[in-house]
């Protein structure tokens, strides 16, 4: 028995290693998960600046790409990043100037004081801040929570930062802020800096304030902190921006007087440069704006917002592409007289004197409840 086991024992295994050997012939390799990789190597020093005193320092285009980052224990510094940044986190810094480029998410500002920011991001939230200067655009409502002394203000701000190698990413060589807004999915058209909610609110006073609408970052920039980045193959520049509107408000008119609802239709074809050349001839009439929203609407709402009467080729254009819609102020019939200049690509809309202020009501109340 004990020999007639041995046997089928090893009839067995043979037939075991012959059927292992067939499957593997003709089989492909296993799957490779991403846990079974090897990650590559990280420097965290591209994601953070930490602990530095008196310093000017910057991150180029193409070193954070779109990755989180932290400033920390910062004091008396001036700190760029030129770059879209997934979340922003500031804690415990002292008497900096930050500009950031385009944050996807949320930007943190926690333990700080005398701080003079400059982003455009989804979100803003302070806490236990003091004497903070921020120049925002913000897609949402920012807020405020146990600080004081806050200051806000419309950011104002183009940088131009033009590299002569590829060293710093796989981005172009010239790269501006609006490559950044367009990287981190922000919307030109949808900020509302001004629209501040305190969760720690006083009585009979307010703990923020808004900086004059002439307020810019680059005056807050010492000439010097620019010149100290620059290289043979490093040049950086500043300058207002050309796509995203500068707006002042509802609680600070800047001309006074009534306003109107302005709208334009971009549709398949209409691009951001197109709005910002409506948006010059706007300025050049005389008019400011007041706030903007940027949404997608439907026939239906449009009849509801414009009236039933409204030509079928704005339903169409809505259909096909993005709203925009402005608060004006200023000379509205001047501007009503040079809307024959906007780029055929758009379509333009200006309410009528009689129905300004319910339009404007309307069109801000549906974006307001959409978004």
């Amino acid at each position: 028995l004990s020999v007639m086991g041995n046997v089928l024992e090893s009839c067995l295994k043979s037939a075991k290693g012959e059927k292992q050997k067939e499957e593997g012939e003709g089989d492909v390799k296993a799957p490779v998960y991403s846990w079974d990789k090897r990650r590559e190597d990280i420097d965290p020093s591209n994601y953070c600046f930490e602990n530095l005193n008196g310093v000017t320092a910057a991150k180029l285009p193409g070193v954070v790409g779109g990755q989180s980052f932290d400033i920390e224990n910062c004091k008396d510094c001036v700190l760029f990043v030129f770059d879209h940044v997934a979340t922003l986190t500031i804690d415990d810094c002292v008497n900096c100037t930050i500009v950031v480029g385009a944050c996807k998410g949320s930007v943190f500002l926690r333990d700080c004081e005398d701080i003079r920011l400059a982003v455009a991001c989804q979100q803003f939230r302070s806490r236990d801040c003091k004497r903070v200067d921020s120049f925002l655009h913000c897609n949402t409502q920012p807020i405020i929570e146990s600080s004081v002394k806050m200051r806000f203000g419309c950011l104002q701000m183009d940088y131009d930062v033009v590299t002569d190698s590829k060293e710093f990413g796989s981005e172009p060589d010239q790269l501006h802020l609006s490559d950044h807004f367009k990287a981190a999915g922000l919307s030109f058209y949808n900020n509302g800096w001004y629209a501040i909610y305190d969760f720690s609110p006083v009585q009979h006073s307010l703990n923020y304030s808004f900086l004059p609408s002439t307020a810019q970052i680059s005056q807050y920039i010492p000439d010097d902190a620019v010149a100290s980045i620059a290289t043979d193959s490093v040049r950086v520049s500043f300058s207002s921006t050309p796509y995203v509107p500068v707006t002042h408000g509802l609680e600070h008119a800047v001309l006074g007087g009534s306003s109107a609802l302005f709208t334009i239709f971009k549709g398949k074809s209409g691009t951001d440069e197109q709005v910002g050349e409506v948006l010059t001839t706007l300025h050049n009439s005389g008019c400011q704006l007041r706030r903007c929203k940027e949404t997608k609407m439907n026939t239906d709402t449009i009849n509801r917002i414009y009236g039933e009467d409204t030509k079928p080729e704005f339903a169409r254009a809505a259909k096909e592409g993005m709203v925009i819609g402005f608060e004006v102020e200023g000379d509205i019939a001047k501007l009503r007289s040079s809307l024959s200049s906007t780029p055929p690509e758009l379509l333009s809309l200006l309410s009528p004197e009689a129905s300004s202020d319910g339009d404007v009501n309307k069109f801000f109340n549906y974006v307001d409840m959409t978004m």
